[in-house]
């Protein structure tokens, strides 16, 4: 684990503690005070790893086999993006609607946007 400088720690846990009485979001928290919110979260975390107890269960002194060959922990995934159409509206306005959007149901928002009918 860092060692961290305790005069810094400090800071942070009454920004953290400041944070938490505020009632606000960290985006919003860290605006107010002008603190960099992802330092706020690297922080938080830090703080949070500082004050868990260690919790690393003791090894068992001789395992049982297990029955079945353990599972992965990450399995391969291939993300397939739905078909984009991109409409540009005489308004300026530019919709992106996917390929398999029902054409009646997309039709009154056009036509609300400023499209003139097909």
């Amino acid at each position: 684990m860092t060692v961290h400088a305790p005069r810094i720690v400090e800071r942070w846990r009454m920004i953290v503690a400041d944070w938490r009485s505020s009632g606000l979001g960290v985006a919003a928290f860290c605006r107010s005070r002008h603190v960099n919110k992802s330092g706020f979260h690297r922080w938080r975390n830090v703080l949070n790893q500082i004050d868990r107890p260690d919790t690393t269960p003791a090894p068992l002194p001789n395992p049982a086999p297990s029955p079945t060959p353990s599972s992965p922990s990450f399995v391969p995934l291939r993300v397939i993006p739905d078909v984009v159409v991109e409409m540009l509206l005489p308004s300026g306005l530019q919709l992106r609607v996917p390929l398999s959007a029902d054409v009646r149901q997309l039709a009154r928002p056009v036509l609300a946007l400023g499209a003139p009918p097909c």
